[in-house]
Order: C-alpha cells, then sequence, then structure tokens
C-alpha cells in the first residue's frame, strides 16, 4: 500500500489501483462528535437519557473468495482518531489512566476516564476526518479477506434517528509499535480495562485504519443511495 497527497494505491488479486482518498463528510463527523458526546455526558450524570452506541458499532464487509457467497460481514467497533502529532501524548495519559483504574479500582476510576474521553470530543478540530479505527482482535474471515483484498465497506445506523451512511474504504493494517497502534489499543482499554493485570495494551497484532473513498446517503428516504462524495 502506498500514499501520496490524495491518493492511495493499492494491490487488488495482482492489480494496483488507485484511490482518491476523502475526508469525512460534515454531517457524519458531527453525528459522531455530538453523539459520542452526549452518550459520555450520560455516563456522568450530566444529561438525562440513554447512551447511543450507534457511531461506535458499525457493519463491517469485505470480499471472499471462498464459498458460494462472496461477501463476509461482521460488527467491529469504531472510533475517531486525533491527528499524528496528538496521538503520542494522549495514547500516554490514557495509559496513566488505566495504570490507575488498576491501582485504585475500575469503579474508583471511572469518572476520571470517562472525562478523558470527554475532553477529546470537546475538542473536534485535533481530530483526523481522513481515517476511521478499529482493532482486529480474532483474526478471523475479515482479517483473511482484507489480507487479499483491502477493499470494504462501513455502514452505520443510528438506530435512534435512523441516520445511516455507507463508506467504501480501504482498509491499512498498522503493527504495534506505532503511534497510531498505541492510542487505538490504549483508548480502548481505557473503557475497557482488563481484569487481568497481566494483560498487556499491545496485546493485538493489529489495528485498522481505515481510509474513506466513497460515502452514500442510506437513511431512508428520497436521498436513500444518493452519493456524499
Amino acid at each position: 500500500m502506498k500514499f501520496t497527497t490524495n491518493n492511495v494505491f493499492v494491490n487488488v488479486h495482482g492489480e494496483e489501483k488507485c484511490y482518491k482518498l476523502h475526508e469525512m463528510d460534515e454531517a457524519f463527523f458531527n453525528w459522531q462528535i455530538q453523539t459520542r458526546t452526549k452518550s459520555l455526558k450520560i455516563f456522568l450524570g450530566l444529561e438525562k437519557g440513554v447512551p447511543n452506541f450507534s457511531p461506535h458499532t458499525v457493519v463491517m464487509s469485505t470480499f471472499s473468495k471462498e464459498g458460494e457467497f462472496p461477501i463476509n460481514s461482521c460488527i467491529k467497533g469504531l472510533g475517531l482518531v486525533p491527528k499524528q502529532e496528538y496521538l503520542e501524548e494522549l495514547a500516554n495519559k490514557a495509559i496513566n489512566l488505566i495504570e490507575m483504574a488498576r491501582q485504585k479500582g475500575v469503579n474508583e476510576t471511572f469518572k476520571e476516564r470517562v472525562q478523558f474521553l470527554l475532553d477529546l470530543y470537546e475538542k473536534p478540530e485535533i481530530f483526523d476526518r481522513r481515517i476511521l479505527s478499529s482493532i482486529e482482535m480474532f483474526y478471523k474471515n475479515s482479517y483473511r479477506n482484507v489480507l487479499k483484498d483491502p477493499r470494504a465497506t462501513l455502514l452505520f445506523y443510528d438506530q435512534m434517528s435512523g441516520y445511516s451512511v455507507m463508506f467504501n474504504v480501504v482498509v491499512e493494517l498498522v503493527p504495534r509499535g506505532d503511534t497510531f497502534y498505541k492510542y487505538v489499543t490504549a483508548v480502548h482499554d481505557l473503557f475497557h480495562v482488563p481484569k487481568d493485570p497481566n494483560v498487556k495494551i499491545d496485546r493485538y497484532e493489529y489495528v485498522y485504519r481505515f481510509w474513506p473513498i466513497e460515502a452514500y446517503d442510506k437513511t431512508p428516504g428520497p436521498k436513500a443511495s444518493s452519493k456524499i462524495f
């Protein structure tokens, strides 16, 4: 996989393809930020309501050459990621909070850990709008598929509002040792602190970096399937 300022070049079954990179559209980005912020405030008791996990939960579909049906789908937990210059500092802060939770207790440090995330989303300008992230935890069909064909789709659906959008993306596997990997895994464990103190943050081999190439409106209605970019 090779990158230029505006394009990514990928090998698809022996053929090199070039795709133009895009930033997330304003409506999607605002939905991500605002919905996540409100849910965190509900966790902290600052607002009333039920947390909405729709921005975090996505249907990822990949191409498969095996079997009668060529598409594999799964549910992934997905996140926004700050720009590169912020990753090391933020990852270290998250790791320190995880260590504090292990020493003082998960319940006793819940507010501090949630506040860390809330502080992030209240500064939307720090996020890199070109990318989305997830973690490869199981190394099953999705993982095997993207090794052969890095193209995938990400389908979001907000169960509370009906808002839905689909991204066609290029999938990049980022290994441990990279600051992007360090941030993504640290923020995951910040909200899901491992019970076993011997479990390491870098226990996963790869995280996903998703590069949006195309976007389509999937909200039911007259604009359904219209292209956003």
